[in-house]
């Protein structure tokens, strides 16, 4: 459990003094900021038009997208936390079963979603299928991304700083800030050029972090190798498959295959945060390799995870100290800043620190372009028309211009959200399970319109509001166990029966419909153990609510609308 005190008095001052986090780690950090900077501003070139801006110019080859996708995948919070899953009591390798959706969903996105969006040249998903669905659609979606984003976003940022506040001793809103600023500088300088080149450095940085951190930790636990996998075995640790059917467990076999897949789908299919790249290759083929050699990540995930056993096995000979106990007991996230400040060698420490924040700075940057890249194009439109020019093209220095206000105004959003995060997060176990939730509300409603442009005849938006109100109300009812939550479902619930009555539009049977449907997604709240057996404890695993989003979604809207037949829709 997560339990952040900002009034705490803790900092690790005294474990610093002893480690000595030394002027040469500190060159380290700098020196990866300062080389990624000027090679990415390098490498990105002069960005002249709005389409360098956001698709650099469509010719980026497809491994510099393909690194870019793993680094902007891979934050903080699988940096940091996936090694405390591990370590933790019980801890063992299930989080890995979630790769079985992550890779069948890429295949999938590969080959079903990205020859639709070469179909001709467009910026984002959500213009795909503002061109399917209609204008209001397009709307629709870029509302639910511009809300995940800002959850999502908001999450991973949080967790990076929180991760740098221990080990650089400073205060978590000023790391916060200082990330911020740093993220919003690379993607103002370059656009997504800019973001993917940096990106790629940042991933060998990923990479050569993971793999040092697990040499250094095999190294220095006595017996090596050999006496890490003893005790990992005698733990349970290397325990792989679960296949449990308890959808209150998060990491199964089952939450694999299925749950897994959907909520990846909606990442790299309909989340401009990882979808943006797709859009910036030579063509389809190029597109799809990207996607699909992405996959790769996984192995960092592994990497972490053997991080995590080694960890055990190192602090099984050298227990933490009652100062350090107490702080893993209040903070899980504070295993791999000790382990750092304590074992690792002078220099060793600036590397690790340097690829925390590479995950970091990497995420939020894309985040920030595709934010940008989302709202551009609608704030334009919306400025020429009080300036009575409906009808006038803005300059490419004008679009520009425009982009890089929206990325900092962004940026403050984001550290907002951030800042926010340090209250909320007391109601989650980990800082993945508070990212992936927050995602869990937008991303399932998102996937399931995207289903709807998909068919061969699509529907048209007059039962996506509801759909997409139902499908939140059901995530929100099976994702938060607290008082509170059934006085706001049954309100909610209540509230639908009452205004469906008077909106003459609507047809009978759909009224019926759309009151069943909200009834039955707010009486989820209330299905536990008790009711349902495959419910062991109150509450689901945050992955279910991706294809519970989803089904509600495109359920409702395909029911509630009507064949399209216009000029909007090109037959696939």
């Amino acid at each position: 459990m997560i339990v952040l005190d900002p009034a705490s008095t803790f900092s690790l001052a005294s474990c610093l003094a002893q480690a000595r986090f030394h002027l040469i780690d500190w060159g380290v950090v700098a020196g990866y900021l300062v080389f990624t900077t000027v090679l990415g501003a390098k490498l990105a070139g002069k960005q002249a038009t709005i389409r360098d801006f956001f698709l650099g110019g469509r010719k980026l080859p497809w491994w510099a997208v393909c690194g870019s996708t793993i680094a902007t995948e891979i934050s903080t919070a699988t940096f940091v936390v996936v090694p405390a899953i591990v370590f933790a009591a019980g801890g063992n390798l299930t989080y890995l079963q979630l790769a079985i959706g992550s890779i069948l969903a890429r295949f999938v996105v590969a080959w079903y979603f990205v020859p639709r969006f070469y179909e001709e040249e467009i910026y984002s998903p959500y213009d795909y299928v503002g061109r399917r669905l209609g204008p209001r659609v397009k709307t629709v979606t870029t509302g639910l991304f511009l809300i995940g984003a800002v959850l999502g976003q908001g999450g991973r940022l949080f967790t990076a700083a929180f991760m740098v506040s221990i080990v650089a001793d400073i205060d978590l809103v000023s790391a916060i800030w200082l990330m911020g600023a740093f993220s919003v500088l690379w993607a103002m300088i370059g656009g997504i050029t800019m973001v993917i080149w940096t990106d790629v450095i940042q991933f060998g940085i990923l990479l050569l972090g993971a793999a040092v951190a697990l040499g250094f930790a095999m190294h220095v636990v006595p017996g090596g190798i050999s006496e890490a996998v003893r005790l990992g075995r005698e733990a349970g640790k290397f325990q792989f498959l679960d296949f449990s059917t308890d959808l209150s467990v998060r990491y199964t076999f089952w939450c694999g295959l299925l749950a897994t897949t959907f909520s990846n789908l909606a990442a790299f299919g309909t989340d401009q945060v990882m979808a943006q790249r797709m859009f910036c290759c030579r063509d389809a083929r190029d597109a799809r390799l990207s996607v699909v050699w992405s996959s790769v990540s996984i192995g960092v995930a592994l990497l972490m995870m053997l991080l995590g056993i080694s960890l055990y096995a190192y602090f099984q000979h050298a227990p933490f100290t009652p100062g350090e106990a107490a702080r893993y007991a209040k903070h899980q996230e504070y295993l791999l800043p000790i382990f750092i400040v304590r074992a690792l060698p002078i220099g060793v420490r600036g590397l690790i620190v340097a690829a925390v924040l590479a995950a970091a700075v990497s995420t939020l940057e894309s985040a920030l372009a595709a934010l940008s890249q989302t709202t551009v194009n609608p704030i334009q439109s919306h400025l020429n028309r009080r300036r009575g020019k409906a009808d006038a093209v803005a300059s490419p220095d004008s679009e520009l211009g425009l982009s890089k206000v929206l990325i900092f105004a962004w940026g403050i959003v984001l550290c907002g959200m951030a800042t926010a995060c340090i209250g909320i997060a007391r109601n989650y176990q980990n800082a993945i399970d508070l990212v992936l939730a927050f995602a869990g509300y937008t991303s399932g409603p998102l996937l399931g319109i995207f289903l709807l442009a998909f068919l061969k005849r699509p529907r048209d938006d007059r039962g996506l509001p509801w759909a997409v109100a139902v499908s939140i109300l059901a995530v929100f009812a099976v994702s938060v166990r607290e008082p509170w939550v059934m006085k706001v479902v049954i309100v909610a619930v209540i509230v639908v029966w009452l205004v469906t009555p008077v909106i003459r539009s609507l047809p009978w049977q759909h009224k019926l419909i759309i009151n069943l449907t909200a009834l039955a997604a707010g009486g989820l709240h209330f299905v536990d153990g008790a009711t349902a057996p495959w419910l062991m404890s109150a509450g689901w695993a945050f992955p279910w609510t991706y294809p519970l989003g989803t089904v509600i979604t495109f359920g409702l809207g395909f029911v509630l609308g009507r064949p399209r037949n216009d000029q909007i829709v090109r037959e696939n």
